[in-house]
């Protein structure tokens, strides 16, 4: 009926888009304070003082719920509208776009849902925004209202100037203060002041909007809910317009994924800023269930868990990994019989897998419930997102910790949900069937050997999930969305026997080598990546070269300990730490990128990785840089999403790079030379 086109066996005639009653975000909310209005809602944790040695002492989790997190919503929305009115000198009747800027918080989601009260959108800036991109985006979508933390008044008020539409600052109370200064808040007011800016207490909003009620302005199903921007890694990001259609689609078709009711309990932990979180936010709206935020620290993350106990955790292969190579590192840390006792316990659960088990009687008891403990012990359901899992660490966390988890895939067009694994499929290297939100179609790329009509091709969708353009840029929206309403996503998917998508490829940021042989270099990095030596990687190759080469930024938590243990460093070294935003390498691992030795080590490791996954000949990287400064946001090699920037990452190291291909060139030379 439907030739070329592929549906969730849930949806073969018709896709799913809303509920009879429930067509909007706002009706989700609603739903959940008229059904569960004393569950718990929003919960997070502040500090409460200090110890001896100064160190931060931090509160238990602290719980709103529905009922209050209703009511506080409704009043900040229409202390909103106070605001726009009385302060902005906007119009009533005006929808506006309400900014938000500030780190996973319950004021985030309480202005996020007040927005939803009176129609208008909401824009999220990414907490690591540096500020020439704050200013893009509060300036490309016109915020008059922005609501953010006391550590970024400062550079919004320096670039107040270059912002004609901002005229109201609302400012959270400090989590890491137990006190609020009333003096500072005067001052930063006094400031704002000074540059025509209006800043008001996140409380104080609240008691306007109760002391001046306005009517809800309900939104409708079409109305912008949010506005999303990109990463940008290619140039400025680009504004992708959510409706609420949209984030209820998706939401109904992520419903029976996540096996949680009105008890369950999310950690929020990925920024709210990115689609992902915003729509398992909403699907837990649905469930009536209790979101509880992170601390926005990764190194507390692990606590966070203990404190919270959470059912579902939404997360991304980055992390994951982390918790795989931790788990490992503290099963070889006890000697040859624990280790050994580790791996007869982890092939165990393997092979239960394959039988569709997830648990073992005597393993799970023995073995692996203290690893569960790690996340909280209650954990039921993980879903991943955002780039891919290895094979192997996937079935080895499923085994290890016990519990679901998928992978999913989708993209800031497509309101996140595209495809995700399903509840009892313990299979690896797939990303599920296509959701009931939507459906699917492959298109040929000839010129990379996909077809179509071997279910190969660049992934085309289309559905009630799919974004409505790009702000303010037709021209973008016309390369990337047909005229029948097709996403072209640029990835590379195959269709299994069983319905199931898999990502194999990326049309975009392919290159052609000398030899004419097509590569993608994300592919490859997500291949090298898996090494344990291997904290961040860059694949180069171009047009007039037949070979690859990398840039590798070492992790130093490993690199230390295969140091001390191949005797590259004493072995009373204390261990490393891993690798951590703003911080600089440790210096032994500085001085290991000198050694031969070392790079050696590595580039074997990359040789094993690449056979593993049957990398074709000129896939392999030939030769590779190591590098000691992380990559981040901060030094502009990442976007705020963690997808690298490479036309920056090239050409900070076109100098590198070029002596890389001249040493391959002159070796090539002289093998060639040596034959005569």
């Amino acid at each position: 009926m439907f030739p070329g086109i592929f549906r969730n066996a849930l949806s073969p005639e018709q896709l799913v888009f809303d509920y009879p009653k429930i067509k909007t975000v706002y009706d989700l909310v609603e739903n959940a304070i008229r059904t569960t209005p004393k569950n718990r809602c929003l919960g997070h944790r502040h500090v409460i003082g200090r110890d001896k040695t100064g160190a931060a002492v931090w509160s238990g989790y602290e719980w709103q719920d529905w009922k209050t997190v209703g009511e506080r919503r409704l009043n900040f929305g229409a202390g909103c509208q106070y605001l726009y009115t009385e302060v902005v000198g906007g119009d009533a009747l005006t929808k506006y776009n309400l900014g938000i800027y500030s780190i996973n918080r319950p004021e985030w989601l309480i202005a996020d849902w007040g927005a939803d009260a009176y129609s208008n959108a909401s824009v999220a800036l990414y907490d690591t925004l540096g500020p020439e991109a704050s200013q893009y985006i509060l300036h490309h979508s016109e915020i008059p209202i922005c609501v953010t933390t006391e550590d970024k008044i400062p550079s919004l008020l320096k670039i107040s100037g270059e912002l004609p539409d901002l005229k109201v600052l609302v400012v959270m109370k400090n989590l890491t203060t137990p006190e609020t200064d009333p003096s500072k808040l005067q001052i930063l007011k006094e400031w704002a002041a000074e540059k025509g800016i209006a800043l008001y207490a996140f409380e104080e909003v609240e008691e306007l909007g109760k002391a001046n009620p306005r009517p809800v302005r309900e939104p409708a199903p079409e109305d912008i809910w949010c506005i999303c921007y990109t990463s940008g890694t290619t140039g400025v990001p680009k504004g992708a317009l959510l409706s609420h259609k949209n984030a209820v689609a998706v939401q109904r078709a992520t419903e029976p994924l996540i096996p949680i009711d009105d008890t369950g309990v999310e950690c929020c932990y990925l920024p709210l800023a990115h689609v992902f979180e915003r729509v398992t936010i909403v699907t837990i709206i649905g469930k009536g269930a209790a979101i509880g935020f992170s601390r926005g620290d990764v190194a507390l993350l692990m606590e966070d868990f203990g404190a919270l106990k959470p059912d579902f955790f939404p997360s991304v292969p980055r992390l994951l990994n982390r918790i795989h190579d931790k788990i490992v590192m503290g099963a070889n840390s006890g000697g040859a019989v624990k280790a050994g006792l580790f791996r007869m316990a982890l092939n165990a659960k393997l092979e239960n897998l394959k039988k569709g088990q997830m648990t073992h009687p005597l393993w799970d008891p023995l073995v692996f419930n203290k690893i569960k403990a790690v996340l909280g012990g209650r954990m039921k359901y993980l879903l991943s997102g955002s780039a891919p899992l290895g094979k192997e660490t996937l079935m080895f966390l499923r085994a290890a910790l016990g519990f679901q988890i998928s992978e999913g895939y989708g993209a800031t067009e497509t309101t996140a949900g595209v495809s995700a694994q399903w509840p009892g499929d313990f299979s690896a290297g797939n990303v599920g069937p296509i959701m009931s939100s939507a459906e699917l179609k492959l298109v040929s790329v000839p010129e990379m050997g996909y077809h179509a009509r071997e279910n190969k091709g660049e992934i085309w969708v289309r559905g009630a999930n799919i974004f409505g353009g790009y702000l303010k840029e037709p021209e973008k929206t016309a390369e990337c969305l047909t005229e029948d309403g097709w996403f072209k996503t640029g990835d590379i998917g195959v269709i299994d026997e069983k319905g199931r998508l898999a990502i194999v490829d990326r049309k975009k940021n392919i290159f052609k080598l000398a030899q004419g042989e097509y590569c993608a270099p994300e592919k490859i990095e997500n291949t090298y990546i898996r090494s344990n030596f291997v904290a961040q990687m860059y694949v180069h190759g171009d047009s007039l070269q037949s070979e690859l080469v990398g840039i590798v930024v070492p992790d130093p938590e490993y690199a230390i300990q295969y140091a001390i243990q191949s005797g590259l460093l004493p072995a009373s070294s204390p261990p490393g730490a891993p690798l951590a935003p703003g911080v600089p390498m440790d210096p032994r691992v500085v001085t290991l990128c000198e050694d031969p030795k070392f790079r050696k080590a590595i580039e074997e490791d990359l040789r094993r990785l690449g056979r593993q996954d049957k990398l074709r000949g000129f896939e392999f990287v030939k030769r590779v840089h190591l590098e000691c400064e992380p990559w981040g946001v901060e030094n502009e090699m990442m976007t705020p999403t963690f997808k690298l920037k490479r036309v920056e990452v090239a050409k900070k190291y076109r100098e590198v790079i070029d002596a890389m291909y001249k040493d391959l060139n002159a070796a090539a030379a002289a093998d060639v030379k040596a034959k005569l």
